[in-house]
């Protein structure tokens, strides 16, 4: 049975893992410790997905198609988000390297021109901090991505936070990280 659920569209949406979504101003993607945020930036929105690395090959199959459902033929400009370092490393991932994840999107999408983009995310995601009071830093157990579409630009800006409630301010990621597929 596929985990995967399509909450619909909306202006601002958050996915947990398994949710497809079509966003047409922002997304949020919480708890991301090992998982990928994916975003397409189409005319009308973005198609989101948030891929854990527990999904099985039905599972990723099945997340294809209800974006492809959502309009992913259409999409311009993908983009991959998450910590490389932890995803690829997990045995029961279905994606072990980045060629892995290029080949899904053309598996699945008949725009054989779109440009699809990767950015590792393992540095943000293995920040330390020092509470107060303490001399020995901890490590972030997940970060929360959040995508939002440009429409002026053709193309998706991501920032992401420590993955706390308590936590309220975003962090940039450098766009020139990205790295084409």
């Amino acid at each position: 049975m596929s985990r995967i659920t399509v909450v619909g569209s909306g202006a601002n949406l958050s996915l947990p893992e398994y949710r497809v979504g079509k966003a047409s101003t922002s997304c949020i993607y919480p708890g991301i410790g090992q998982c990928f945020a994916i975003a397409g930036w189409a005319q009308d929105g973005m198609v989101c997905t948030h891929v854990s690395p527990g999904s099985t090959q039905d599972e990723i199959a099945d997340t294809f198609h209800e974006m492809g459902n959502l309009g992913g033929d259409t999409i311009l400009y993908w983009y991959v988000v998450g910590p490389f370092v932890q995803h690829f490393a997990e045995k029961k991932a279905q994606w072990r390297k980045a060629k892995d994840v290029l080949k899904s999107f053309e598996k699945s999408f008949k725009n054989k021109s779109a440009s699809h983009f990767i950015l590792d995310a393992s540095a943000e995601r293995n920040t330390q901090v020092l509470e107060p009071g303490f001399t020995i830093p901890r490590t972030w157990s997940s970060i929360d991505i959040r995508a939002e579409r440009r429409s002026y630009e053709s193309m998706v800006i991501f920032s992401f936070k420590e993955g706390s409630p308590r936590v309220k301010d975003w962090t940039r990621f450098n766009n020139s990280k990205f790295v084409r597929l």
